[in-house]
């Protein structure tokens, strides 16, 4: 069976974790403490923005950053995403509308929360998904991140928001720990400081210390996980049919989505040898919780897009086997 995703951890990587979480449960702090804020800085300072606060997921992430601006009301999200991209503004009162996507970048661009899909980082918003852009550099104001299993960066799950707004930074530092403004390992030191104020209602949703270890550890690879995944774009470019349309370029190759009419056909025949591939997304107005019009463009997309199998343990021949596949499928 070929995955289409698969977390990627080499035996040095296992061997750094388990030394660092080691050291982690004989110092006792495995919550909230030293290893999150360290991955944080680190993460800060990789992406291109000046703060960071880790979550428990990007849902999180962007649960607390609808929270820290004022939105218009509606909020203008994208259909073509995961779900979570729309319950973040619905869960923090406000209605959603959803536009349509640009046909070639898949993006939204007149979007409020916009959704950088596939990893290709273009156009503007008040909020960023950045939940398949783990590689990419991005300084702009509230990015949302995520470290979710499948993701290039894999934690088994994690987020982070980013910003350049110190005042930003210490909101959604008080909303991920339930609205209280220094964490335990804040206020820790030769005279523990018992006492916090509250001054708003918060989430609890930041990261702890065993998420930030393995994350700390996955970062070091990152840049060069990303270029295997590129490798692999680029052999599916290769020897894919001239007939299936590639997906557009993109900075972190999180996925691989082609479109062709033949969608469904391709998918069973993959299937059928044991290959798994998927449809990202289905647009969220097919789905009862949301009642909606059709979008042109997104829906004209969906008919026809497909996610191929990309992770680090592809090799050449693999790709070529996927590749011949569809070849016979859309005949």
């Amino acid at each position: 069976m070929i995955q289409i995703f698969k977390p990627h951890f080499s035996n040095k990587n296992i061997n750094e974790i388990k030394r660092g979480l080691t050291s982690a449960f004989k110092s006792g702090w495995i919550g909230l403490g030293p290893k999150v804020k360290e991955f944080e800085e680190k993460w800060a300072e990789f992406v291109g923005s000046k703060y960071a606060v880790a979550t428990n997921s990007c849902t999180s992430a962007l649960d607390i950053a609808v929270r820290l601006v004022n939105l218009p009301n509606p909020v203008k999200v994208p259909a073509f995403t995961f779900i979570s991209t729309a319950l973040a503004p619905l869960n923090a009162g406000y209605n959603i509308e959803f536009v349509d996507i640009d046909e070639n970048t898949l993006n939204c661009p007149y979007a409020d929360i916009i959704t950088h899909y596939g990893g290709n980082v273009s156009g503007e918003g008040v909020i960023h998904d950045m939940a398949h852009c783990g590689g990419s550099q991005h300084k702009g104001e509230l990015s949302c991140w995520s470290f979710h299993a499948v993701k290039n960066l894999s934690c088994g799950d994690g987020g982070m928001i980013t910003m350049n707004s110190k005042k930003l930074y210490e909101k959604a530092k008080a909303l991920s720990w339930c609205g209280i403004d220094k964490s335990t390992w804040a206020r820790s030191g030769k005279k523990y400081n018992w006492d916090y104020s509250i001054k708003e209602v918060g989430l609890k949703a930041h990261m702890n210390d065993i998420t930030a270890i393995i994350g700390l550890v996955q970062l070091k690879d990152l840049v060069k996980n990303n270029k295997y995944r590129a490798k692999i774009a680029q052999l599916y470019n290769k020897y894919l049919p001239l007939e299936v349309k590639r997906p557009p370029e993109s900075e972190s190759w999180h996925l691989y989505t082609i479109r062709h009419p033949k969608r469904n056909k391709i998918i069973k025949a993959l299937a059928k040898n044991g290959i798994a591939t998927s449809v990202h997304y289905k647009p969220l107005y097919h789905y009862p919780i949301f009642e909606s019009k059709k979008l042109s463009i997104t829906e004209k997309v969906y008919r026809k897009i497909l996610t191929l199998p990309i992770h680090l343990y592809l090799k050449e021949k693999d790709i070529k086997r996927i590749c011949e596949l569809t070849k016979e499928a859309i005949k």
